[in-house]
């Protein structure tokens, strides 16, 4: 391959045979591109860590002397078509043209990315399909999610479809959909699921002491995680399967008492107010649930869950169910899920259980997430092919004590859940319109 050719890029095309490139710089995103000059030039330019792949993407010559090495291509075969290169914040993406019938499979092995990184001389590269017919080579030199970051205080405005939980590896805000979606998070011990947890109640916290949104949790594992918020933050909360199931059938009742006035009404979906708050039903391991209690539980459980899940976004009723295991014997709802996130995961195969079948191919590699960054992950959407890596607000419990402080309702909301019936949402507040906390 020669990208004598037409080469497209950020800022217009590139062509002629002297294999000039355009790579874009971070310090002037936003101002265009910048020429690089013959392969000397832009070597000369490019930061010392990815001197060595710039001079491949730029040096025609190198290349036909890489695929190759690498048995993507041959002379006989002809060599991938590289499209265009720029400069990124983890270091550099590089988009490939694969040759005709090559698979993602093909570039995606361990072994393949092992030697696309020793040749590109950089510390990882991952690989992820594009469109059809073309891959991204992301050539990682910075981890821009190695350093945690502090949860920061709430803004006065809830935008409840985008809550802030963290930041991508693009330095932007990561914010998830709270109403009308439910959110299947899934990660090993330590991965990190408690700061994306306590990280959504920070950023809902003006809605939760407004009584905009009324959280209701079931802690399995005795309150240790969350028994901080019992009888303040929480308007239920349970950690024993009996009073979590009678939670759960609860919640089914509202819904479908919600769903009756919908359909006498002619509603189709319910904007949240005082009256009518955002029900948010946090499930910390669900497998003590769907998987170790008694069968008859794990079936009560299932059906539970199951109507919550299929019925309960457009009456504002939403669902987060944490797990260690994502297979479907843990979870068996899965699939009703729209959001899906992935921290540390333990298999290969777990990453496909959380995301589906091609996950790994289109960049969602779970297994390979370091212990050393509890909170990263990768995040997935219904109607995206695509994930974005992302990493939680760190919180401490010194930060989930002051969160709790800071957005109780009242003193004394009536906590377990066979005791709550003194609970009235109507006098935490004045109402609010549009799914906005003000």
């Amino acid at each position: 391959m020669s990208i004598a050719g037409t080469v497209m890029l950020a800022g217009g095309m590139c062509t002629g045979a002297s294999a000039l490139w355009w790579l874009r710089s971070i310090a002037a995103r936003g101002a265009g591109v910048q020429p690089a000059g013959d392969a000397r030039e832009a070597v000369a330019a490019a930061p010392v860590e990815l001197r060595t792949a710039v001079l491949l993407v730029t040096d025609s010559a190198q290349l036909a002397l890489m695929w190759p090495a690498l048995k993507l291509g041959s002379i006989q075969t002809g060599y991938p078509n590289i499209v265009s290169a720029a400069y990124t914040e983890f270091g550099m993406s590089v988009d490939v043209q694969m040759l005709g019938g090559q698979s993602v499979k093909d570039w995606n092995n361990d072994n393949t990315r092992a030697a696309l990184a020793a040749y590109f001389g950089v510390p990882t590269v991952t690989v992820a399909a594009t469109d059809p017919g073309f891959v991204r080579l992301d050539l990682r030199v910075y981890d821009t999610l190695a350093d945690t970051t502090a949860v920061p205080a709430t803004a006065g405005v809830v935008d409840l479809e985008a809550v802030p939980v963290g930041v991508t590896e693009d330095f932007d805000t990561w914010r998830v959909r709270v109403l009308y979606g439910h959110i299947l998070l899934a990660g090993a011990t330590g991965s990190g699921k408690g700061s994306v947890l306590w990280s959504i109640l920070a950023a809902l916290g003006m809605a939760i002491l407004t009584g905009l949104v009324d959280v209701w949790l079931a802690d399995p594992k005795g309150g240790a995680e969350f028994g901080r918020g019992e009888n303040k933050l929480f308007v239920r909360f349970s950690t024993d399967t009996a009073t979590i199931l009678a939670m759960l059938n609860e919640a089914v009742e509202v819904m479908r008492e919600r769903l009756a006035r919908m359909r006498a009404e002619g509603i189709r979906k319910i904007v949240p107010s005082t009256d009518e708050p955002l029900i948010l039903i946090i499930i910390d391991e669900a497998a003590s649930l769907s998987s170790y209690a008694t069968r008859e539980e794990q079936q009560e459980f299932r059906r539970l869950t199951g109507l919550l899940l299929s019925q309960g976004r457009a009456a504002a009723v939403s669902v987060i169910a944490a797990l260690q295991d994502p297979s479907k014997e843990t979870m068996p709802n899965r699939q009703l899920f729209p959001i899906r996130i992935g921290l540390r995961l333990d298999e290969p195969t777990q990453t496909t259980m959380v995301h589906g079948q091609g996950a790994r191919d289109r960049g969602a590699r779970c297994d390979e997430i370091s212990e050393h960054t509890p909170g990263v992950g990768y995040v997935g959407e219904d109607g995206s092919t695509g994930f974005v890596r992302v990493r939680a607000f760190w919180v401490d419990d010194d930060a989930a004590d002051a969160i709790v402080a800071a957005y109780s309702p009242a003193p004394e909301i009536t906590g377990p859940a066979e005791d709550y019936s003194d609970f009235d949402p109507d006098d935490l507040g004045d109402d609010d319109v549009d799914g906005v906390a003000a």
